[in-house]
């Protein structure tokens, strides 16, 4: 056996590999869904909740608003780097559980919210739950499955996103039956998983034999010598994927609806083909994290396969923002676009669900994903606040957000800085 890799010789206490991947896909589905849910009922909610506040619900202030509220969001996820420390020390499995807990229980309570303040409040609680769960399962998954196994399944957890995502449009549809508070009551539902992971799901045997033992360490190894390169390497990389992620495809519901409704369309028949976008953006994504583990044998070195999404995602934005929306002013091409959209822009965490785990000790390991992923979403905030500012500045949504996909450029040399992983195991 290969010095460092994980031991796939089973024990009691070990759990197989089908049930590890479906545990953490579970709960990073329900993720997906969770923060899928706000994107569609965006509209409705900020037009109440502006109101309640004295304040006219304008495309100026819903973007504006709507960017701050997302930014918030993704604070309250930057801030679950706090889960990651915590798996290292007591487990992967008990902090998936409570990270669920908090994010079910603060999307219900979005759905009683009574003013923008209580809302902004309890979206910052749901993304510090949300944001915790991906640093505990996936850490989890790659320890508790054969080496031969490893890429495949880690590669496919993503899938969990755009799945979560369809959910999410699922749910968008009952915005004209039950309200958008209601949709948020919806969230509380995975709050169930919980129940079932304590009860078949055991902690990885890796972390039983090397977290328990030295986990408990500091985590400024982390930021010595050359993992200290490694960590902000990955840090960079995520910020760069998450800021061009929610700021270039967050938007594109909102686009639909204030396309068509000034263009005459009634509100309800809008907000479904927003929801219709929304099924061909996630149906790209699934496709990418699909073929990913294809994807990554066929492009060799993980830095090369980043390089490649992250370049794909510039150029998709840009066709579908700058040439589709703004100089073409088609909102049917606009949506046909979509598809490659979420293709390079979210299938791109496919490969990072892969990459960043084998960037890590075992004993740091879920500190240092999480890490890397949360200081990422630190980043990231400022994109949705960021075109929301540059909306009411041009008074276009396609021009801010091509102008913010650049930051793709910028992600180039930290793809350069990270170490290249591709054929070594996962490190012990």
């Amino acid at each position: 056996m290969p010095t460092g890799s994980v031991t796939p010789i089973m024990d009691e206490q070990d759990v197989s590999p089908a049930r590890a991947f479906w545990a953490a896909w579970s709960g990073w589905m329900l993720d997906g869904f969770d923060g899928g849910l706000y994107i569609f009922v965006l509209v409705p909610a900020l037009i109440e909740l502006l109101h309640s506040g004295g304040l006219e619900p304008t495309k100026g202030n819903i973007a504006q608003y709507g960017g701050y509220l997302f930014s918030i969001f993704m604070l309250g996820w930057a801030c679950s780097m706090f889960w990651g420390w915590l798996a290292d020390r007591i487990g992967r499995v008990r902090v998936m559980c409570l990270t669920i807990l908090v994010y079910s229980v603060a999307t219900a309570l979005c759905g009683l919210a009574w003013s923008l303040m209580s809302f902004a409040v309890f979206r910052f609680l749901a993304g510090f739950g949300v944001g915790g769960e991906w640093a505990a399962g996936t850490p989890m998954l790659q320890e508790s499955v054969p080496e031969r196994m490893r890429i495949r399944l880690a590669s496919w957890l993503h899938t969990a996103t755009p799945i979560g995502g369809l959910l999410a449009v699922g749910a968008s549809f009952l915005v004209p039956v039950i309200g958008w508070r209601g949709v948020f009551l919806l969230g509380v539902l995975p709050a169930l998983l919980t129940v079932w992971l304590r009860r078949n799901v055991p902690e990885s045997r890796a972390w039983r034999m090397k977290g328990v033992r030295s986990a408990a360490g500091s985590v400024a190894p982390m930021f010595r010598g050359p993992q200290a390169r490694t960590t902000w390497a990955a840090a960079g990389m995520m910020a760069c994927i998450i800021f061009g992620l929610w700021s270039c495809t967050f938007w594109a519901p909102t686009l639909i609806i204030s396309r068509l409704t000034a263009a005459g369309t009634p509100m309800a028949a809008a907000q479904r083909m927003a929801s219709y976008s929304g099924l061909m953006m996630n149906g790209g994504t699934l496709l990418a994290c699909g073929l990913m583990p294809w994807i990554a044998v066929a492009l060799g070195p993980r830095r090369r396969a980043a390089a490649v999404f992250f370049i794909g995602s510039l150029v998709s934005v840009v066709a579908a923002y700058l040439v589709a929306a703004m100089w073409m002013n088609s909102v049917t091409l606009f949506i046909w676009l979509l598809p490659p959209l979420g293709f390079f822009t979210n299938g791109v965490f496919a490969l990072f669900t892969l990459w960043l785990p084998e960037l890590f000790p075992t004993a740091q390991r879920s500190f240092g994903a999480g890490f890397a992923f949360s200081l990422g979403r630190v980043l990231g905030a400022v994109g949705p606040t960021l075109v929301g500012a540059l909306v009411v500045l041009t008074g276009s949504y396609p021009t801010a957000i091509t102008a913010v996909s650049l930051i793709y450029l910028l992600g180039l040399p930290m793809i350069a800085m990270a170490p290249e992983t591709v054929g070594k195991p996962l490190p012990a």
